[in-house]
C-alpha cells in the first residue's frame, strides 16, 4: 500500500520517534518556562491540567474583528455585490420555484407525478411504496413541511450535482486534481453538520440561501468521490480501444467513461440526497422551515409528539428518495426507449398528472396517523413508570463512565495527552501523522477550546465504546446466523436511513435533556457501520483459508477466534472508524439537548450571533474529528498490511 511502511515495529519508537519526543519534551520544557506565572492557581501556567494562558491565539477576537468588518462593508464590498448576494438570491430564486412547482401541483399532482417517475425507473414495487410513504406522510398531517423539506432538498441536489460531477470526472481524469481535492473532501465530510452554518450565516444571513449552500456544502463529497472512482475504474482496455478508433477526449468521456461510470455515479447520488436530506434540521438552525423546524421546535419545547411526527415524516420522506435513486439503476433502458404501448401509457400518466394538479386542495383524512397525541400520553406514563430504569441508566452511564473519563482528561496535564496522542500517531503511521497531532492538539489550546474539547473527547469515547461493544458481537452474530441477518438488515436500514436528530426525540422523552440522552442517541445512531462490516469482513474471509482450518479439524468457536476475526479485522477497524466518526457528529448536535462541550458552544454561537465563538467551536471539532479518523485509518492500514 502507498503511504505505508511494511515490517516497521509496532511498539518501540525508531530514532524519529525519539527525536520527536525529544522535540516535544523541549517544547513542553520551554512552554513549562514562559507560564510558571500565570495563574496563581496553577491552572493556567505550564503545571496546570489546562493549557497554559500564556500561550494563546486570538482566534476569536479576530473572528468577532471579521464579523464587524462584515457588517460594515456588506453593502458596499464587491465581495457580497459580486459573489454572495448573487448565490444566495440564485439559491433563494430557485428554492422559491420549486416551492411553487409543487405547490402548484397540490398533493395529487405530486402524488401522481413521483408514482408516474418510480415507474419508469423502478417498476410497480417501487412506486407502490413511495406512493404509501408519501401518503403516510400527509396522513400525519405534516404534507406541507414536507413539501417544502423536499423543495430543499431538491435544490440542494441539483446543486450538488452541477458541481460535484465536473468535479469528479476532473479527480478522476487528472491526478493531480485528485491530490488537491481529497484533503478538502475529507474535511467537508468529517466537519460535522452545523458547523458549516457558523460562515454561512454571516455571509448569507438567517434564512433559506444560508440553508441551501451549507446543504451543498455538506452533501457534495460522497458525489465527488464515487464520481472520481467511478472515472477511475473505467478497465484500461476499453479506454484504449475508443482512443484507437480515434475518438477524442470530450468523445471519450462522453461515451466511455460517463457512461460506464454511472453505477458509481448513482450510488453517490443516493449518499448526496440522504445527506441533504439529513441537514433538514439543522438547517432549521438559520431559518429554514419544513419539517427541520417542526422537529427542532419540537425538541426545543419538549414536544415530543410533534418532533416525532415531524421526524417520522423525515423518515418517509427519506425513504421515497432513497428507493427512486437506488431502484433507478436496475431498470433497463429499453424501459424508457420501449415499445410503442409503453410511451403510450406514459403520455397518458404524465396527462393524469396534469389533471390531477389541484392547487390549495387540502390533503385528506390530514392528522389520521399522527402520533402526537400517543407520544403525548407514553412521555407521561414513562416519567413516572419507566423513572426508576431511566435514573438508573442515566446514573450508571454519568457517574459510572462519562463523568470520570471528563474528569480525568481535564485534569491529565495537557503536555502528557499530547506526548500520547503523538506516540499513538507515530506508532499508527509514522511521524507525519505524529507532528499533525501536535500542531492539531497545539491549536486547539491555543485557540482556548482545550476544556469543551476534553469534554467532548470524553462523550465520543464512551459512546464510541459502548457502540462498538454492541455493535461487534451483532455483527458476528450475523455473519454465523443468515436469518438472523436477515432480519437485521432492515432495522439497519432504517437506523441508517434517520437523520441524527432524529434519534434524540425518543431518548429525550425518556431521559430529560442532558448528557445522558446525547450519548444514548449517538450510540444508537452510530451502530450500523460497525455491525455491518464486521458481517461483511468475516463473510468476505476466504473461503478456501476457512476450509483448510475445518481439514485440520478446528471447531466453529476457534474457526471465528483464531482465522475469522483476525482476518477480518481491518474491515471491522474501518466500521470502527465510521462509528466513531458518526459518534462525533451525534455529539455534536446533542449539544442541543444540553450534551455541552463543542457542540454546546457552536449552538450558543449560533444562537447569540457570537462569531468568534462559533467558530473557535467550529476549529475546533474539525481538528478532532481530523485527528481521530486519520488515527483510525492508518491503524485499519496496519491491518491490511
Amino acid at each position: 500500500m502507498s503511504g505505508m511502511r511494511i515490517g516497521r515495529p509496532s511498539l518501540l519508537p525508531s530514532w524519529a520517534a525519539s527525536r520527536l519526543v525529544l522535540a516535544l519534551a523541549t517544547l513542553v520544557g520551554l512552554t513549562l518556562l514562559g507560564g510558571l506565572g500565570a495563574g496563581p492557581d496553577g491552572l493556567g501556567g505550564g503545571f496546570g491540567a489546562g493549557f497554559p494562558e500564556s500561550i494563546g491565539v486570538p482566534v476569536v477576537a479576530w473572528a468577532d474583528a471579521i464579523q464587524a468588518w462584515v457588517i460594515r462593508n456588506r453593502s458596499t464590498s464587491f465581495l457580497f455585490s459580486g459573489l454572495f448576494r448573487p448565490v444566495g438570491a440564485l439559491a433563494a430564486g430557485a428554492l422559491g420555484a420549486t416551492s411553487a412547482l409543487l405547490e402548484t401541483l397540490g398533493w395529487p399532482g405530486v402524488l401522481v407525478l413521483i408514482a408516474t417517475g418510480a415507474l419508469l425507473a423502478s417498476g410497480w414495487r417501487v412506486a407502490v411504496v413511495t406512493v404509501t410513504a408519501l401518503v403516510a406522510i400527509g396522513a400525519i398531517g405534516r404534507w406541507d413541511d414536507a413539501m417544502v423539506t423536499l423543495a430543499l432538498t431538491v435544490v440542494a441536489v441539483l446543486a450538488s450535482v452541477l458541481i460535484g460531477v465536473p468535479i469528479g470526472v476532473l479527480a478522476g481524469r487528472v491526478p493531480r486534481a485528485a491530490r488537491i481535492t481529497r484533503p478538502i473532501l475529507d474535511t467537508l465530510q468529517i466537519t460535522p453538520a452545523y458547523v458549516y452554518l457558523i460562515p454561512l450565516v454571516l455571509l448569507f444571513g438567517i434564512g433559506d440561501p444560508a440553508a441551501v449552500v451549507a446543504t451543498v456544502a455538506f452533501a457534495v463529497s460522497p458525489l465527488v468521490r464515487l464520481t472520481a472512482l467511478g472515472v477511475r475504474q473505467v478497465p484500461t482496455a476499453t479506454i484504449e480501444v475508443a482512443v484507437s478508433s480515434g475518438a477524442t477526449r470530450a468523445q471519450l468521456l462522453r461515451t466511455v467513461q460517463l457512461p460506464l461510470a454511472l453505477p458509481s455515479i448513482r450510488i453517490g447520488l443516493n449518499q448526496t440526497i440522504m445527506m441533504a436530506l439529513g441537514m433538514a434540521v439543522v438547517a432549521s438552525l438559520v431559518g429554514a422551515t419544513g419539517l427541520g423546524r417542526e422537529v427542532l421546535r419540537g425538541l426545543q419545547t419538549l414536544d415530543t409528539g410533534r418532533a416525532l411526527d415531524a421526524g417520522l415524516a423525515i423518515v418517509l420522506l427519506a425513504i421515497v428518495l432513497d428507493r427512486l435513486t437506488t431502484s433507478a439503476g436496475g431498470r433497463s433502458s429499453a424501459r424508457l426507449t420501449g415499445p410503442p404501448a409503453w410511451r403510450t401509457s406514459t403520455v397518458g400518466l404524465l396527462a393524469v398528472t396534469a389533471l390531477a394538479t389541484v392547487p390549495a386542495r387540502p390533503f385528506p383524512f390530514a392528522g389520521a396517523l399522527s402520533l402526537a397525541a400517543p407520544a403525548a400520553a407514553f412521555d407521561a406514563w414513562s416519567r413516572i413508570a419507566l423513572y426508576g430504569v431511566t435514573s438508573t441508566i442515566s446514573d450508571v452511564l454519568l457517574l459510572g463512565a462519562i463523568q470520570p473519563l471528563r474528569t480525568l482528561l481535564l485534569a491529565a496535564p495537557w503536555w502528557l495527552l499530547t506526548a500520547a496522542f503523538l506516540l499513538l500517531a507515530r506508532w499508527a503511521a509514522g511521524n507525519g501523522l505524529a507532528l499533525f497531532a501536535v500542531i492539531a492538539l497545539a491549536t486547539i489550546g491555543a485557540i482556548g477550546a482545550w476544556s469543551v474539547t476534553m469534554d467532548t473527547l470524553s462523550q465520543v469515547l464512551v459512546a464510541t465504546v459502548l457502540a462498538v461493544a454492541l455493535a461487534v458481537p451483532l455483527g458476528i452474530v450475523a455473519s454465523q446466523n443468515d436469518a438472523f441477518a436477515r432480519t437485521l438488515r432492515p432495522l439497519l436500514d432504517g437506523m441508517q436511513t434517520l437523520p441524527a436528530f432524529v434519534y434524540l426525540v425518543p431518548v429525550v422523552a425518556l431521559f430529560n435533556v442532558g448528557r445522558v440522552p446525547g450519548l444514548i442517541a449517538s450510540i444508537v445512531y452510530a451502530l450500523p457501520p460497525a455491525v455491518r462490516l464486521t458481517d461483511a469482513g468475516i463473510r468476505n474471509v476466504d473461503a478456501s483459508t476457512v476450509e483448510a482450518a475445518r481439514s485440520q479439524g478446528a471447531t466453529r468457536g476457534q474457526l471465528l477466534r483464531t482465522v475469522q476475526l483476525p482476518l477480518a479485522r481491518p474491515t471491522i477497524l474501518m466500521g470502527i472508524n465510521q462509528t466513531t466518526m458518526m459518534v462525533l457528529a451525534a455529539v455534536i448536535i446533542a449539544g442541543l439537548v444540553g450534551a455541552g462541550g463543542l457542540g454546546l458552544e457552536a449552538v450558543i454561537g449560533l444562537a447569540r450571533g457570537e462569531f468568534g465563538r462559533g467558530i473557535r467551536a467550529g476549529i475546533a471539532i474539525v481538528l478532532l474529528g481530523v485527528l481521530i479518523d486519520r488515527i483510525l485509518q492508518a491503524l485499519a492500514g496496519r491491518q491490511r498490511d
